[in-house]
């Protein structure tokens, strides 16, 4: 009830001053009394009229997909001559206290059909002119919320690309971690003046990743995957001359070598599971799992929580990839990735159906 008469409110303080106007005008000033049980009765009829005419004759005829005007100048006429009839039926009832028979009716003169019907279209033109008014309202209300959205999205999309630029700038410094390359580059140092032959392989499998690298960063956007591909056994021959005991499977498709998505997000993910996964069980290696599978290209990555490690830099850049995603994919790329058990899983899933 309390939010009814919250909803309604000036709704019944127009209809207040409305019935107190025309109480003042037929009493005070055109000298005509009449009792108020009969002013009550025949304003709940106009007033239901005035609802009826609005709320359902030309809320439901004007419709925006397909306004009926026919239907609207029919059921117009019906509620006229209803509204005459119970009008008449209700004075008759007040006048006599008993509703009279419809054979009766013939005694109603013309003056008075003529004075109720024109009552009956006094309040159907109000009736219209608030459903005209309140569609209005309602079209400049809704225009409103549609701009504010407009706003809002040209505002979130600005956001996305400055949070992409940064999200590219932190990327590509992060492609190698520097913490791995510095490691790399001491080995390397402390293995040449003992003249091991790894070491060599160790620069050149080095120098073909920092190339890609610097492909990628002046490269296009999207690119085919093949050459990520091998430069993640790259990364992995690389690791593995530093870390013999390094178990990781890498599984792939050979069709998701000629399929093109971003660069770096297959090299990405392997780097952070040798810094930061638990990779010396050979009965239980990481996994990398790439596919395609009905235009669906995923990369999926699996490893043994390596406990006690900070991690804070493997966060970091799973959200430059999100961004990268977003910015890129919109919402046909999804990012998940979490701790499953004692293991860290990553998925990546880019709908390409839709990109052909």
């Amino acid at each position: 009830m309390k939010n009814w008469l919250k909803n309604y409110q000036w709704h019944i303080i127009s209809w207040v001053t409305f019935v107190l106007y025309e109480y003042i005008l037929v009493s005070l000033i055109l000298k005509i009394n009449a009792p108020i049980s009969n002013y009550f009765i025949h304003y709940i009829i106009n007033i239901t009229l005035f609802y009826i005419h609005a709320e359902l004759v030309l809320g439901r005829s004007l419709k925006p997909k397909k306004p009926v005007h026919l239907s609207i100048i029919i059921f117009t006429v019906l509620e006229i001559l209803l509204h005459t009839l119970i009008a008449y039926l209700a004075d008759r009832m007040l006048s006599k206290t008993t509703i009279l028979s419809v054979s009766k009716l013939t005694t109603a003169d013309w003056k008075y059909i003529f004075v109720t019907t024109w009552r009956g279209i006094y309040f159907l033109l109000f009736s219209t002119a608030y459903y005209f008014i309140k569609s209005y309202i309602h079209q400049k209300q809704r225009t409103v919320a549609l701009e504010k959205e407009a706003m809002e999205e040209m505002l979130k999309q600005k956001q996305i690309k400055l949070e992409l630029a940064d999200a590219k700038n932190a990327y590509l410094k992060a492609q190698i971690n520097p913490h791995f390359l510095f490691n790399t580059l001491t080995y390397i140092y402390n293995s040449t003046h003992k003249s091991e032959p790894r070491a060599a392989e160790a620069v050149r499998y080095l120098s073909k990743l920092m190339r890609y690298a610097l492909e990628c960063e002046h490269g296009p956007e999207i690119m085919p995957l093949e050459a990520e591909i091998r430069q993640v056994e790259n990364l992995l021959r690389l690791c593995r001359i530093k870390q013999p005991d390094l178990f990781i499977d890498f599984m792939y498709d050979h069709k998701t070598e000629s399929t093109e998505v971003i660069p770096l997000l297959l090299l990405s993910l392997t780097e952070n599971m040798v810094k930061h996964g638990n990779l010396s069980q050979p009965e239980d290696p990481g996994k990398i799992i790439v596919k395609l599978q009905d235009g669906i290209f995923s990369i999926q990555t699996n490893n043994l929580i390596n406990t006690g490690l900070n991690d804070t830099g493997f966060h970091t850049g799973l959200e430059n990839i999100r961004h990268r995603l977003l910015h890129t994919y919109a919402e046909k790329a999804k990012l998940s990735s979490g701790p499953k058990g004692k293991y860290f899983e990553v998925l990546i899933t880019i709908n390409l159906a839709e990109e052909q």
